[in-house]
């Protein structure tokens, strides 16, 4: 037996077609990513029965769920099924809008601890929040954060499992591989030194009497927001804050022709923000906050809050 290390875990998922049930024969994809924090989450209470030796009597098991979550790396193709469940929908014409669709996963952590590896698994997970940031000179990283139904341990890989090598495609930064940053409203165009984008599907943990596994995971509802770093140029930025003029945000990563993303808000409100004077030998940013709504402008119509093109050239 050796202790297991860091740099030797394995983090995997399969897609359930009943939710909430690993798939017998999983095929697990390999996931890429830099940390996790997926956790099984046990519930406990204590009993407050009164014992004359002052005595705490009993610690009970209530329930459990998964939360924790992923920080990554963007890169091409390895995300497009979690962004799925990210944004509730399905990707159609490598287009992916905002839905109602669930798509839920087990995931496998392999930790390598000698002859005998542990595996750790998380039984109907859906992406709850997602974080993507893009800075300028960086790497563009992100965070997916999850809820599931349950959890268990094994001293073997799943009778038929199969395992998928995770692709090699380029990491994606912001400098070689970011282009075509639009927000409407504003002329001429920002320049902008960073963009934090936020997805929080609002999930909610089901309880059931008769089992410690949730009943499910409910949803609430789909909140685009985010922020934006820009430098001080005109006062057209400021107007577009102070006015609350509707307007719309878009750009492209990628480096690779037909292996890029467009990420596009059709309608949005920036929401807070000012210019800012911190100290002598800086540069005047305006940092501002911004919510995307629903928009249904567009031929043919947006009808959603985000949407993200694969493929693009």
């Amino acid at each position: 037996m050796s202790i297991a290390d860091t740099s030797g875990t394995r983090l995997a998922f399969a897609p359930e077609s009943t939710e909430g049930t690993t798939p017998a024969s999983p095929s697990f994809q390999n996931l890429r990513f830099t940390g996790e924090s997926i956790v099984g989450e046990k519930q406990t209470v204590t009993s407050n029965e009164i014992r004359p030796d002052g005595n705490v009597p009993d610690v009970t098991k209530v329930g459990q769920m998964v939360s924790g979550g992923i920080d990554f790396e963007l890169t091409y193709g390895t995300f497009d099924a979690l962004l799925e469940s990210a944004l509730l929908g399905t990707w159609a014409s490598n287009v992916l809008k905002n839905g109602r669709d669930r798509h839920a996963f087990t995931f496998e952590k392999t930790f390598e601890t000698g002859a005998t590896d542990v595996y750790r698994r998380y039984k109907g997970c859906l992406i709850n929040t997602t974080t993507l940031n893009f800075q300028a000179k960086q790497i563009v990283t992100g965070n997916m954060t999850l809820m599931g139904r349950g959890f268990s341990a094994g001293a073997a890989a799943l009778s038929g499992a199969t395992y998928a090598a995770a692709n090699t495609k380029a990491v994606m930064n912001c400098s070689s591989d970011f282009a075509s940053l639009s927000i409407g409203g504003v002329s001429p165009a920002l320049t902008v030194r960073s963009i934090r984008l936020n997805l929080n599907n609002n999930l909610r943990a089901q309880d059931k009497i008769g089992s410690s596994d949730l009943a499910g995971v409910g949803l609430g509802q789909h909140v685009v927001t985010g922020s934006i770093e820009a430098y001080l140029e005109n006062k057209a930025v400021l107007d577009l804050l102070d006015n609350h003029t509707a307007s719309a945000l878009s750009f492209t990563v990628g480096s690779v022709s037909g292996e890029k993303y467009t990420i596009s808000l059709p309608k949005l409100y920036m929401t807070t923000g000012d210019a800012a004077t911190p100290g002598n030998n800086q540069d005047v940013m305006v940092n501002m906050d911004f919510q995307a709504i629903y928009s249904t402008a567009g031929s043919p119509a947006d009808n959603c809050s985000i949407n993200i093109t694969r493929a693009v050239s």
